[in-house]
Formats: structure tokens, sequence, C-alpha cells
């Protein structure tokens, strides 16, 4: 814990403070967090291969999809290790990657259709103002009206835009205060 604390707490000063040696030794601490997740991804890769593979010797259930998840791990090493910026890594990621993010969240639609249903119930004034201003803002998108476009656009950069910087320095604050918590061991996630 105190190993964690002290390395936490140089790089912390690394960013506040302008000194040679502090700098010198966050920078070092950087690099091997970085050097450490690497071998953690490529250890992480290992094993997904190995599970894989043993579900392929064992013949579980669903192990034909193992073996083309094991193929295409090492199709997609081997692009990769070209680069990411050639052509064919990135026709990969353009017509398997990208294709597979936008249909998951285009599922998520439903799920936030869902959650829109339930949460949009007019039981008080503030749910009531709530869904008017929705409503507004969506007709504003669509341009109906100047007048509406207007009014949207006072509520996205007025109240809209309050309300998000309220919510960032919330989550900065949060953040700022787990990891002081964490710095001085009063949190400890990284024993039992």
């Amino acid at each position: 814990m105190a190993v964690a604390i002290s390395v936490g707490l140089i790089v912390l000063a690394d960013r506040l403070i302008s000194n040679i040696y502090i700098n010198g030794l966050g920078y070092f601490f950087l690099d091997t967090a970085v050097i450490v997740a690497a071998f953690a991804l490529l250890l992480g890769f290992v094993n997904v291969i190995s599970v894989h593979m043993k579900k392929v010797r064992t013949r579980q259930p669903g192990w034909p999809y193992s073996i083309i998840l094991v193929l295409f791990s090492f199709f997609v090493v081997v692009l990769g290790s070209a680069g990411p910026s050639t052509p064919q890594f990135r026709a990969v990621f353009n017509m398997v990657q990208y294709p597979i993010q936008t249909a998951i969240a285009s599922l998520l639609i439903f799920f936030v259709a869902s959650a829109a249903f339930r949460a949009l119930r007019i039981r008080s004034i503030e749910s009531a103002l709530f869904v008017v201003v929705i409503i507004i803002v969506l007709l504003g998108q669509i341009s109906l009206a100047d007048e509406l476009t207007a009014v949207k656009d006072w509520i996205m950069t007025v109240p809209g835009l309050a309300g998000a910087r309220g919510l960032l320095l919330g989550i900065a604050i949060g953040t700022a205060v787990t990891g002081l918590r964490v710095l001085m061991g009063i949190d400890r996630p990284y024993s039992k």
C-alpha cells in the first residue's frame, strides 16, 4: 500500500510541480504503467486464446464459434503488426468493427425508448415541464418553425449547458475525492 501511495503522490506531484527530478520520476512511472498495461493486454489475449482452444479441444457447446474467434484474432494481429494505418487494417475496422458497434448501438434505442416511456409519465408539475421541454427541443431539432429553433437553441445553450457543467464539476470532484481516498489508503481497491 505504501508503494502505491508514494507512486501515486509522485505522479500527482509531476502534474502540479515543475521540477526536473519529479517530472522525470513521474514520466518513468507513467511509462512503466503503459508497459505493464501492454503486457496485461498481451496476457489477456493469450488467456482468451487458451480458453477458446480448450473449448475446441474438448468440443464444448459453441466450439465452432471459438474456432472463428481464434482464427480472426490471429488474422487481426497479423494485419495490425503492419501498422494501424495500413489500408487492410482500416478495411477490417470499417467493414467489421464499425458495423458491429453500430448494430449494438442501434439495439440500445429500444432500451432508451423503454426507459423514456417509464420516466416521462406525467405525475407532477416538474415531470410535465420536463416533457414540454423535451417536446420543444425535439420539434426545434427538425426545424418546423424558426421560433421553436430559437427556443431550442436557448434551452440547449443556457440551462442545458449549465446542467452539463454542473454534472462535469460533480464528476471531477468525485474523481478527485476518490483518487485522494486511494492515495491516502482509506480505500484499498488492490487488496481484499
